[in-house]
C-alpha cells in the first residue's frame, strides 16, 4: 500500500504541470532506479518527444502508470546492458557512431535547408517562362502556386548541391582507387 501512495504522489508531481519558468531546469528527482536518478527535466524531455500513438494513453491514470513503468523497465534494461559490458563492445560503439553521424547530418542539412529556403525567391517572370516552356494547357492562374513551389524546390536543390560542391572544393580529398576496387572485388 505504501508503494501505491508513493507512486500516486510521483504521478501527481509529474503530470500536475508544476510551475517552472521556461528555460529553468527542473532538477527534482522524480524516480530513482538503483543509482540512477531520473529528474523532472528528463521526464519532461521524454514527454515532449512521446510518440503520437502513446500520447492518448497519458490521459488516464493507468496509462500514465504504464508509461512510467515502461521508462523504469527501460532504465533497468540499460543498466543491465552496462553491467554486462555491452556498452563497451565494438558493435555497440559502431552503432552509436552511425546514429551520431546520422543525427549530425540531419541537423546540419535541416539548418542549411532552412537557410537556403529563406534566401530563395521565385519571381513572376520565372513562373511565366516555366509556364511557357512547359506546354501546359491549364491557365497559368490555376497552376501558378504549383509552378512556384516546383521552381522553389529546384532552386533550393541547386543551392544545396552548390554548397556541397563548395565544401568538397575546400576539402583535401585523396582516394586510393586500387584499394577501393580491391575491397569491392572481395565482396563478390
Amino acid at each position: 500500500m505504501g508503494q501505491k501512495i508513493v507512486f500516486s504522489i510521483f504521478i501527481f508531481l509529474i503530470f500536475s504541470g508544476c510551475s517552472c519558468r521556461s528555460g529553468e531546469e527542473d532538477g527534482r528527482v522524480v524516480a530513482q532506479i538503483n543509482k540512477y536518478k531520473m529528474k523532472a527535466e528528463d521526464l519532461k524531455y521524454d514527454l515532449n518527444n512521446i510518440q503520437y500513438d502513446e500520447e492518448k494513453l497519458l490521459d488516464t491514470e493507468d496509462g500514465r502508470k504504464g508509461y512510467v513503468s515502461r521508462l523504469i523497465e527501460k532504465e533497468i534494461l540499460l543498466q543491465e546492458a552496462q553491467r554486462l559490458g555491452i556498452d563497451k563492445e565494438k558493435d555497440f560503439m559502431r552503432s552509436i557512431e552511425n546514429h551520431w553521424e546520422q543525427a549530425l547530418l540531419r541537423i546540419l542539412l535541416d539548418r542549411k535547408s532552412r537557410e537556403i529556403s529563406g534566401l530563395t525567391h521565385v519571381y513572376d517572370n520565372e513562373i511565366e517562362e516555366y509556364y511557357r516552356d512547359s506546354g501546359e494547357t491549364l491557365p497559368l492562374s490555376k497552376i501558378r502556386v504549383e509552378i512556384k513551389k516546383a521552381l522553389s524546390r529546384q532552386k533550393e536543390t541547386e543551392a544545396m548541391n552548390a554548397w556541397i560542391e563548395e565544401l568538397k572544393e575546400r576539402s583535401y580529398i585523396k582516394i586510393d582507387q586500387d584499394a577501393i576496387e580491391e575491397i569491392f572485388s572481395a565482396r563478390q
